[in-house]
């Protein structure tokens, strides 16, 4: 038996995730929780096997902070992060917070149950997104970090206010932007700039939406 937590400000699809699992024999959803800061003291209450969880809700703490705390003290536990958002740059995030595997809420119930089994049997689910979540001809990809740095940089931020923003210095601010430049064989920050722009990786409304508590990517 798989026992499941599942950790959503949406009350409509947690019971709708919950009827989904109802009728399993191998899937049980041990307890559910609305706030993403109450998902550590559940683990500990509940112990479950694999925690089900939102990126982003109405909270203090975004579902990437609660991950990585949650893949530092509870490392058996398997945690598959989900989203209503077709933001790309999400399936990085969540791998950079040690999500084991990533699914959108759109999914229907059987590739739900497919990527939780899956999950527990040791792989990783991600969705496959060739070109579109990968940049220059080298089809590199982008941390965390210089995601975050790449989207101030469409928003079109200098260094220093980059910098402040982050709260890293400049001379960190620089050395990403080199990296990147380096990873995707880009010229420019420009041409990266424009060619994210053009795979919809710079919402600025979305990435805010998850920054409630502005330190969540630091």
């Amino acid at each position: 038996m798989i026992d499941i937590l599942l950790v959503d400000d949406q009350k409509i699809l947690l019971e709708g995730l919950k009827k989904v699992f109802e009728p399993v024999p191998d899937i049980a959803v041990c307890a559910t929780c609305a706030l993403a800061e109450l998902a550590e003291e559940a683990c500990l209450r509940y112990r479950p096997d694999l925690v089900l969880m939102d990126i982003c809700m109405e909270s203090r703490t975004s579902g990437i902070r609660i991950c990585r705390r949650l893949k530092e003290r509870f490392p058996k536990i398997r945690v598959v992060m989900m989203t209503g958002m077709s933001e790309l740059a999400f399936v990085g995030w969540a791998r950079d917070a040690g999500a084991d595997s990533f699914i959108y809420k759109e999914a229907a119930g059987e590739a739900f149950l497919d990527c939780i089994r899956r999950t527990m049997a040791g792989e990783h689910v991600f969705p496959v997104i060739r070109g579109r979540d990968t940049f220059g001809a080298a089809e590199a990809n982008l941390t965390e970090r210089e995601l975050e740095i790449l989207q101030l940089i469409c928003r079109s931020k200098s260094r220093e206010e980059i910098a402040e923003l982050l709260g890293i210095s400049k001379r960190t601010v620089g050395f990403h932007i080199t990296n990147m430049l380096e990873k995707t064989g880009h010229k420019s920050v420009v041409g990266l700039a424009v060619e994210a722009a053009e795979k919809g990786l710079t919402s600025a409304e979305t990435q805010n939406e998850c920054e409630r508590d502005d330190t969540v990517f630091s």
